[in-house]
């Protein structure tokens, strides 16, 4: 196996050479003897009373038969201003710690690039002291 100076593999080397291990032929031959008997379980589980078991049973019955259902979430974010919004999480986040600590918190708005008037102010006027 040769890998990068990062750390990586190097293109074309794998971090399994020889594959997914093999099912030794014993094992398979076991399975295949209790496949009969596993898919008569299934539906006689199916046909039970209990309703637990009978959901178990049909999605084990599905997922074999259709395969398992894929998921996929979709995100969206949409942001004219992001300097505005990094401000705005960066004082929603002091504000917590200010509540927590009562020490008084400032944030230049001009330092990030966001116009005053995008600004959320941390501390109300009187709450600042020069010192």
């Amino acid at each position: 196996m040769t890998r990068t100076s990062e750390g990586r593999f190097a293109p074309g080397q794998s971090g399994n050479p020889s594959g997914r291990p093999k099912t030794p032929a014993h094992i398979k031959a076991m399975l295949d003897g209790l496949t009969e008997k596993a898919v008569l379980a299934l539906g006689e589980a199916l046909d039970g009373d209990d309703p637990k078991l009978k959901l178990t049973a049909a999605q084990e019955v599905l997922n074999r038969a259709l395969g398992k259902p894929h998921t996929s979430t979709s995100i969206d974010v949409t942001q004219n201003n992001l300097p505005a919004a990094h401000l705005a999480a960066l004082t929603r986040l002091a504000m917590v710690g200010r509540a927590l600590t009562r020490v008084p918190i400032t944030i230049e708005a001009e330092a990030a690039g966001v116009e005053l008037s995008e600004a959320v102010p941390l501390v109300a006027a009187s709450d600042v002291t020069d010192e």
